[in-house]
């Protein structure tokens, strides 16, 4: 109760609703037939002042952004995007840039390239005695930025992290362990764009979202949001504020960052970066229309998930896919932004795949 009010106050003394009206507000939100969660209402920031009637309706919960990801993307091709390697197969196997492979972890041998093909802890840290640093180290099946790490270097018994800390072998080693997780992939680091790293002081990558819908007049970026690196972070991840880092709101048109949170919640919006006091709203990100050009004709790889979510790295010899994903969390664009994402451009986007699935149905019964 306690953190509820203080929310509320927050709200209010931030250009919000009295109490009242927010305790109301957040009440019918969560009681509707898709719901928004209370503590979505505080963090989507539809407490202010600004948002009216129509605005509000656009937000969705959990709920509906776990709808639309099962609506969207067929149960048997999900594996095409959340298992890391079979993504970089297809990617590489059709020539768009992708991080370069350097080893990879599994029981069976499984491999993207050329790489090492690693299938025991033994045969890791002989890998790891070598001259194989700097690399990035990710679980083959995970998301969120879980389990991964950039490696600067080898010292005894000891690996010295990208961020300056370190970290021990067996430590290093137990995520190898974790069965979920399907082994490891090993890959060379990225570089950011000049332009971004003279922004953030950092050559760590700040990539950007983006949430591409697969419709049959083609695919359409409705959301991009930029995941900004703060200080000696070796990762971009938010986690709600937790990594110190920041995450901006970008015109899918223009690439340009629009609005910038350093956490979620009345308080959160920020207007220069945390480490070098650079402005962050109106930056435009470098070689945008070339980003959104690389998504487009990637997702044609992937007709089963109509859904996207690209990570992409603005890197000085362009755009490269880190990865693809499925089961959206499409709550923190609408963080991010202030804004509701069920606006009168999705509902059009969902009216045409719609369309779309329908005459395939008619299309199929008339062979009948």
């Amino acid at each position: 109760m306690s953190l509820l009010l203080g929310k509320l106050r927050m709200a209010r003394d931030a250009g919000g609703k009295p109490a009242l009206r927010q305790v109301w507000e957040a009440a019918s939100l969560r009681l509707r037939r898709s719901p928004v969660g209370i503590s979505e209402y505080f963090d989507y920031g539809i407490w202010h002042n600004s948002v009216t009637p129509a605005r509000r309706a656009e937000f969705i919960g959990w709920r509906a952004s776990s709808a639309l990801d099962r609506a969207l993307n067929a149960p048997q091709s999900r594996v095409l995007a959340n298992d890391k390697l079979i993504n970089h197969v297809i990617l590489r196997s059709a020539g768009f840039p992708a991080p370069e492979p350097l080893a990879t972890y599994t029981t069976s041998g499984r491999r993207v390239d050329s790489e090492t093909v690693l299938t025991t802890k033994d045969e890791v840290l002989a890998w790891l005695r070598g001259d194989v640093y700097p690399f990035y180290v990710k679980p083959i099946s995970a998301g969120y930025g879980r389990g991964v790490l950039g490696v600067a270097g080898m010292e005894g018994e000891r690996l010295r992290l990208l961020d300056g800390t370190d970290i021990g072998l067996p430590q290093f080693l137990q995520p190898f362990d974790f069965e979920p997780y399907a082994g490891m992939l090993f890959q060379r680091p990225l570089k950011a764009h000049p332009a971004i790293a003279a922004l953030t002081g950092s050559e760590a990558v700040s990539c950007v979202r983006c949430i591409c819908f697969v419709t049959p007049s083609g695919p359409v970026l409705h959301t991009a949001f930029w995941k900004i690196t703060v200080g000696r972070n070796m990762l971009d991840n938010f986690s709600h504020g937790d990594y110190g880092n920041c995450l901006g709101d970008v015109d899918p048109a223009s690439g340009r960052v629009r609005r910038v949170i350093s956490r979620m919640g009345p308080g959160g919006e920020i207007a220069h970066h945390p480490g070098t006091g650079r402005a962050l709203a109106d930056f435009v990100l470098p070689d945008w229309d070339n980003t959104v050009r690389l998504v487009y004709a990637a997702s044609a790889l992937f007709p089963g998930l109509r859904l996207q979510n690209w990570d992409v790295a603005l890197c000085p010899e362009g755009p490269v896919l880190l990865e693809l994903n499925t089961e959206s969390e499409l709550a923190v664009p609408q963080a991010i932004s202030g804004k509701g994402l069920m606006d009168d451009r999705l509902r059009a986007i969902l009216a045409d795949i719609g369309q779309g699935e329908a005459a395939h149905r008619a299309a199929v019964a008339s062979r009948h």
